[in-house]
């Protein structure tokens, strides 16, 4: 039920969060070693030697998954399949980590050594909490971890015979389904969080009108190209000849509605990696990036034109308007995008001079043409 709840890019967001857990990895490392070691040597239990090594070498798989986890999200955003090979990182060195403790709280509380059992019963409980904590965003590896760790210790004192024991063992099963519901509480509680970060920030990238990318959707679009090999990008500006005249007879309103049109246009005309983006009143920009041949700037440059260029039905009346739209090319390892912009909008007021149509950038490699 759990996953239905989880679109790609909430579960790549929840995954990500794995990669914060680096102290409290190291925290429960140092406990379980100390506490491991101290036990193993009280009980000369070779067990125990063998719990404690390999939970310490779980522990630094874990370590060293985050370490690399931090480095990769540092370059920019998982696909899902990636998430997924990291996420199965952490379920199995969790899983090590938790089976040791497991091992080492289950070996102690078959033994009658009080003073061991105390320490074995502080290092599970603050195992279990930082599972809840820090690993409730994946319910499945966190649950886990929590049985593996707990059903030893539940186990092993239901088996001591006198009634003490018998209760820390109820005490112990309370604790556990407690903590599976908050892993449970907190999983959702997390998806709420990151949908509701994930708006806000698909809101901060968007023109609210259109739904098209604003200024700041733009800019990230392009900062986000990969900038190597040997294609080029292309940024195409344009306004709406004959716009004005449509909010005066028409009102504003018909206006927004022509503009929520265009936008509609757009979007089914420029498809991924390219970027369509309102970032004025009747001001567009398409970003159109891994161009292997600068003649492909041309033909989405008339496309756009002819695609918007044509008629549109405004509350029964028939509305037109033109568009100027100018257009600059360069190598994706040295574009810019405000120089880009700068020509392309050079071109599209040259271009608008002339009645309209397409241009390209005097300073770009495509000589200039208007349509007929």
């Amino acid at each position: 039920m759990l996953p239905r709840l989880e679109t790609d890019d909430i579960y790549v967001a929840l995954v990500g969060e794995l990669s914060r857990i680096g102290l409290s990895t190291v925290i429960m490392a140092v406990t379980l070693v100390g506490v491991g070691l101290f036990a193993a040597q009280a009980l000369d239990s070779g067990i125990l030697f063998a719990a404690v090594a390999a939970g310490g070498l779980a522990s630094i798989c874990k370590l060293v998954i985050v370490h690399r986890h931090r480095r990769r999200l540092a370059c920019g955003r998982l696909t899902r399949a990636e998430a997924r090979a990291w996420e199965w990182g952490q379920i199995l060195s969790t899983a090590g980590v938790a089976s040791s403790i497991g091992t080492i709280v289950g070996t102690v509380f078959a033994q009658p050594r009080i003073e061991l059992q105390m320490l074995a019963t502080g290092m599970l409980f603050g195992y279990c909490s930082g599972v809840v904590t820090h690993l409730s965003v994946r319910p499945v590896l966190a649950s886990g971890a929590l049985l593996l760790a707990a059903l030893p210790a539940i186990a092993s004192a239901a088996r001591a015979g006198d009634m003490s024991h018998d209760i820390l063992a109820a005490m112990f099963g309370l604790f556990l389904v407690g903590a599976l519901h908050s892993v449970v509480s907190a999983h959702r509680t997390a998806i709420r969080q990151i949908r509701l970060r994930l708006d806000m920030a698909a809101l901060a990238r968007s023109d609210a009108l259109t739904g098209l990318a604003n200024r700041l959707g733009l800019r990230r679009a392009f900062a986000g190209l990969p900038g190597t090999g040997d294609d080029s990008v292309a940024v195409h500006c344009f306004d709406l000849d004959g716009f004005k005249p449509v909010n005066d007879r028409y009102g504003h309103a018909a206006g927004d509605a022509l503009l929520q049109e265009l936008g509609a246009r757009l979007n089914r005309l420029v498809a991924a990696p390219a970027l369509a983006a309102r970032i004025g009143g009747d001001e567009f920009v398409v970003l159109q990036p891994g161009m292997r041949h600068r003649r492909e700037a041309e033909i989405l440059a008339r496309r756009i034109v002819h695609a918007l260029g044509a008629p549109y039905d405004l509350a029964g009346e028939t509305v037109s308007v033109g568009l100027s739209l100018g257009f600059a090319c360069a190598p994706s390892c040295v574009a810019d995008l405000d120089d880009l912009i700068r020509k392309a909008d050079a071109a599209s007021y040259a271009v608008k001079r002339r009645g309209g149509g397409v241009a390209a950038s005097e300073e770009g490699p495509v000589a200039e043409s208007a349509l007929p």
